[in-house]
């Protein structure tokens, strides 16, 4: 479980300014390049720690999906019988 929750933690945390820019590009009267957001992003006032706007409320979206589904996928391994991964 502890393994589980540090990969949607890290996943969550690493994963966050790219889909910060990814939904900035795609805004619907944006007609800004991706190059042109980051430069608005750095030079702001807040600079990187703008990347990680909102990412109290992804890491209890997404931290409790992923941790989830790897407890789900560790689960149903072992229920069919298979050894988990790097064991002889």
């Amino acid at each position: 479980i502890v393994s589980a929750f540090l990969a949607s933690v890290l996943s969550t945390v690493f994963s966050q300014p790219g889909d910060l820019l990814l939904s900035l590009t795609n805004a619907k009267d944006n007609s800004k390049k991706t190059n042109e957001l980051i430069s608005d992003i750095m030079t702001s006032e807040k600079g990187v720690k703008t990347f990680f706007v909102g990412i109290k409320t992804r890491l209890l979206h997404v931290g409790t999906i992923v941790t989830t589904q790897l407890i789900l996928y560790d689960f149903i391994k072992r229920l069919c019988g298979i050894a988990a991964t790097g064991s002889a």
